[in-house]
């Protein structure tokens, strides 16, 4: 059966688990239309953009923005010169009321800023233009604002091809994505002097997901934790990147924790399951936060002829949980919780450069990247296992592993002085053999043993006292 055009509703692709315009509509409403809180059942819709200044300096800037059936709202922009130099960010995370509608893209979020609009927009008919909407938001502090027009040039992607799967161990969630979608408007930004509205036009991508899940950018280890990636090639082809970790580190190569979506520049789908060909490469240790994201990736496909580098623009694009304080009384709360709810619940989200080869040919491109999971320092103890005349041998064991991460060993002996007499680093097995009779005898010495990714960011040490014989 062929297609019928995406651009048309209502609109339904044979096979998929979602409709329109009813699935642009929200899902978990209470009576009186207001968005269900239940931490049971989650819904969201999504935007980012990268977006150039029409005119003027050469500034291209990134737009968050994301509105959460608790009431929960990210609000973010960051700017660039024109030599890709980071000038600085705003972020406007406010709770508030949420208000959509069922039937289409259409909410009220009253904050305490102000009220934030997202609506379909429609013809001069009254009809609704498929998947194109207006998006006007304020800082819940007023220091920013935007006002976007957002049309869809692609067919939706439902996520897995079908727009329903599984989520880790239990969950499950409808999903699909708008991968290129034109965006332009007018962002108003402070400045020393007052406030500046800049002309910007670009790309974006949305996402729309619902269902019975449940994750939180606070972070607790008994929870699963993702990573997410949208990649916005030049030759107009998307990938969708997911991974998601169990509690205890694993992330199977099945389709409820992750894998890869690609949309062809000619809107055709495809998919692979497993999280092993996305790899971290690199990590950043926040120091406000004082916990560790991944900050370097590689992909790998070659079915799709395909090998990118992936790296962060800029390496500190937090998205805070609490951040300058609206008016009123609302303020003053959000600024007696701001310390341990930033320690807590702050995570990455920011943009990306992307470069390697799609279909055989050279690649580039932007890729925006939500990172929930937090990376922790190797943790493990050294003992030793076996002590005779000539022949000691030593083990230690990582007891938090992380299928992602990659760790060496370096193993030092060291003398009651401080003084190094073995060094040997690149371990990959966790095992050291001493058995060189020069090394001093009946003398306490020191086994040092540090464990670490390749770039140092996460590191872990453990000592042990041995005395050979």
């Amino acid at each position: 059966m062929p297609a019928p055009p995406w651009d048309a509703f209502p609109y339904h692709r044979p096979g998929s688990a979602v409709t329109f315009p009813r699935d642009e509509g929200w899902h978990n409403l209470l009576p009186g239309g207001l968005a269900n809180p239940s931490l049971g059942e989650m819904e969201w819709v999504y935007l980012n953009a990268h977006v150039k200044e029409v005119g003027g300096a050469g500034r291209d800037f990134i737009v968050f923005a994301a509105y959460f059936t608790q009431g929960l709202r990210f609000l973010v922009v960051r700017a660039w010169d024109g030599a890709d130099g980071y000038l600085g960010g705003w972020t406007g995370t406010a709770w508030g009321r949420l208000r959509p509608s069922p039937e289409r893209l259409d909410l009220r979020f009253d904050h305490g800023g102000g009220v934030d609009t997202w609506a379909s927009r429609l013809d001069g008919m009254g009809k609704i233009i498929p998947f194109a909407s207006r998006l006007d938001a304020i800082d819940d502090a007023k220091k920013f604002r935007l006002s976007l027009s957002i049309d869809n040039t692609k067919r939706p992607y439902e996520a897995g091809g079908r727009g329903y799967l599984p989520f880790g161990k239990n969950g499950s969630f409808y999903y699909y994505s708008l991968t290129r979608l034109s965006v332009g408007g007018t962002l108003t930004l402070p400045t020393s002097g007052g406030e500046e509205t800049i002309t910007v036009a670009g790309t974006g991508w949305y996402d729309h997901q619902w269902g019975p899940f449940y994750v939180t950018p606070f972070r607790n280890k008994h929870l699963e934790e993702y990573e997410w990636m949208s990649v916005q090639l030049d030759s107009g082809d998307e990938l969708l990147l997911t991974t998601v970790w169990e509690p205890g580190g694993e992330t199977p190569s099945l389709a409820a924790y992750g894998g890869a979506g690609l949309i062809r520049a000619d809107g055709t789908f495809d998919k692979l399951i497993g999280a092993h060909r996305w790899h971290r490469t690199g990590f950043w240790r926040s120091p406000r936060q004082h916990t560790v994201y991944s900050s370097g990736w590689t992909f790998e496909a070659p079915e799709w002829g395909c090998s990118l580098t992936i790296t962060p623009r800029h390496l500190d694009q937090l998205t805070p949980i609490v951040d300058d304080p609206p008016p009123g009384l609302l303020g003053s709360l959000s600024t007696l919780v701001s310390g341990w709810t930033g320690f807590l619940g702050d995570f990455w989200e920011g943009s990306c450069r992307v470069s390697g080869t799609f279909g055989g040919a050279p690649a580039t491109g932007l890729a925006f990247a939500e990172l929930i999971k937090r990376y922790e320092d190797p943790a493990f103890t050294v003992r030793v296992v076996r002590r005779q005349p000539d022949l000691c041998v030593l083990e230690w064991r990582v007891e938090n592993p992380d299928e992602q991460v990659t760790l060496t060993s370096r193993f030092l002996l060291e003398d009651a002085n401080g003084g190094v007499l073995l060094d040997v680093s690149g371990l990959d097995v966790p095992v050291m053999v001493l058995d060189d009779p020069a090394l001093p005898k009946g003398v306490p010495l020191l086994a040092r043993v540090v464990v670490s990714d390749a770039t140092g960011v996460l590191s872990g040490t453990s000592t042990a006292t041995v005395t050979l014989r």
